[in-house]
């Protein structure tokens, strides 16, 4: 996988480069002491993960996953453990805390290279997505996908063929669904356009489910649906 470290700290800095040249599953393709280098690096660079400060000056980490589109996987890294319940109200990976100790860290990429490779768009069909569950690669036609919940540290994946449980985060998974046939409208919901067949309040009816929409998504969502 593919890293970055913004970290305004030059020592932890040092440690985690040292760390990601001594796992082999990463390459470090960048390491910044500001915030606002995050943007410029994920517009010139293929970046899966991102090692990420939380206490930085100009912008925090917190704010930066917020107010970045389409963000990879994110690792925090952070002095203080104050942060925990926010950070993960975020779609994070994990959360480190310094100093941070190379097995604690090597955990941390472990459940991050699972969520990279459990799922995969396949490229010659954008209807097709293939992902593993109970240790098993399964093919999934998108057409007959209704909507994916969060599920702790899984997604569960609703089909008309099954349901599947897979190791990741929603913001993973939100990433990987074509846009033009997917959106999320709650933190813990994404669902698939085509089968929403009505919105009351704050509720979206799909076919034979109902899931609940956030106010924070409710705009997104009139954004997207077909009115006369």
């Amino acid at each position: 996988m593919n890293c970055v470290i913004v970290d305004d700290e030059k020592l932890s800095r040092t440690i985690v480069e040292k760390f990601v040249q001594d796992t082999s599953s990463l390459n470090l393709v960048g390491s910044y002491s500001k915030g606002s280098e995050l943007h410029k690096a994920l517009n010139s660079k293929q970046v899966d993960l991102i090692f990420l400060d939380i206490n930085m000056p100009e912008i925090n980490g917190i704010d930066l996953v917020k107010t970045t589109e389409n963000i990879p996987q994110v690792i925090f890294i952070t002095s203080h453990t104050d942060y925990a319940i926010e950070a993960f109200e975020h779609d994070v990976t994990d959360y480190l805390v310094k100093p941070i100790k190379f097995q604690r860290f090597l955990k941390s990429v472990d459940r991050a290279e699972k969520i990279h490779n459990a799922f995969r768009i396949e490229e010659t069909d954008k209807n097709t997505i293939y992902v593993k569950s109970d240790s098993r690669l399964i093919k999934i036609d998108l057409t007959k996908l209704t909507y994916i919940e969060a599920l702790g540290d899984y997604v569960r994946i609703h089909s008309k063929h099954g349901k599947y449980t897979v190791l990741s985060t929603m913001k993973a998974m939100d990433l990987k669904l074509p846009d033009d046939q997917f959106m999320r409208v709650h933190k813990s919901y994404i669902v698939r356009i085509d089968k929403i067949q009505k919105v009351i309040k704050s509720e979206v009816h799909l076919e034979g489910y109902t899931v609940p929409v956030s106010r924070s998504y409710k705009d997104a969502l009139k954004e997207r649906l077909p009115l006369l």
